[in-house]
């Protein structure tokens, strides 16, 4: 019996897969450990902390109190949609984009899964579950009321998969489509 041939799209899915039970495992611990609006948690001392809060809105809590929910969920559908067929297209040598790819895939679909909990079988309110809280000090006192990082935006496992493909993607790591040229054989 001859077993079917893996590729490396077919892996990638497992990968996504994995990515996505994380973000959920890691959502449902936090928020079963700590519980919403309750006191912070230190993880690593005061710089890293879990804090479990909804978001609304897109990524660390941009658009949130606008009512962006449903207009959010579908444009993570439409997103989904468009990466699933966009990994597609890719060559099958462009290894480093199918990743980011992936990443950009998982973080939607984490994120969706929240989204979604107000039509679906599953417990929420329709708004991202968030629980990451880093918090690092100035390093000078001119920069206080401009520094971003103070605490910065609490996150999740998903918001992490999106910048990181984000950033893979802006950075130029990543070459999708046509800027991606395989090896010479």
């Amino acid at each position: 019996m001859l077993l079917p041939r893996f590729e490396f799209k077919h892996c990638l899915y497992i990968g996504v897969i994995l990515l996505i039970i994380i973000d959920l495992w890691s959502k449902a611990w936090a928020f079963d450990k700590v519980g919403l609006f309750m006191p912070a948690q230190p993880i690593f001392g005061e710089w890293l902390s879990v804090y479990c809060i909804t978001n609304a809105g897109g990524i660390w809590g941009i658009g949130g109190g606008g009512g962006f929910t449903n207009i959010l969920t579908i444009i993570r559908m439409i997103a989904v949609t468009f990466l699933i067929l966009y990994i597609h297209k890719q060559h099958p040598q462009n290894k480093v984009g199918l990743c980011t790819l992936g990443l950009l895939l998982a973080g939607a679909l984490g994120n969706l899964y929240d989204n979604l909990s107000t039509v679906m079988p599953w417990s929420g309110n329709g708004e991202v579950r968030d629980f990451i809280m880093f918090k690092v000090a100035s390093p000078t006192a001119a920069l206080e009321n401009v520094w971003i990082f103070d605490p910065f935006p609490i996150f999740n496992f998903a918001d992490a998969c999106i910048s990181v493909g984000f950033v893979l993607l802006l950075t130029g790591v990543a070459r999708l489509g046509d800027s991606f040229k395989p090896p010479q054989q």
